[in-house]
């Protein structure tokens, strides 16, 4: 199932309003599970991961949860790999 990558920029919110946004996007709704999120409050933002079917579900559960967003977008998830020993 694809990832996707939700930007929300979020002038004059703070971290505890963010994080009652948050609590009501749904964990698992139709298809699109909320993954967890990075705050940047030097800059006002936050990015939030979901894994869905489409973007569409994603946009859907952003709405019935009322947390404003300014664009959906499908990301690749890479992740760090630790080299092996020397032996």
């Amino acid at each position: 199932m694809p990832t996707y990558l939700v930007e929300r920029y979020l002038p004059g919110r703070d971290l505890a309003w963010l994080e009652a946004a948050l609590a009501r996007l749904p964990k698992d709704r139709r298809g699109c599970a909320y993954l967890g999120s990075t705050y940047v409050p030097s800059d006002d933002s936050c990015f939030c991961r979901f894994e869905a079917a489409s973007a569409e579900n994603v946009r859907d559960a952003n709405e019935i949860a009322g947390v404003p967003f300014a664009r959906i977008v499908t990301v690749t998830e890479l992740t760090v790999t630790q080299p092996s020993p020397s032996i």
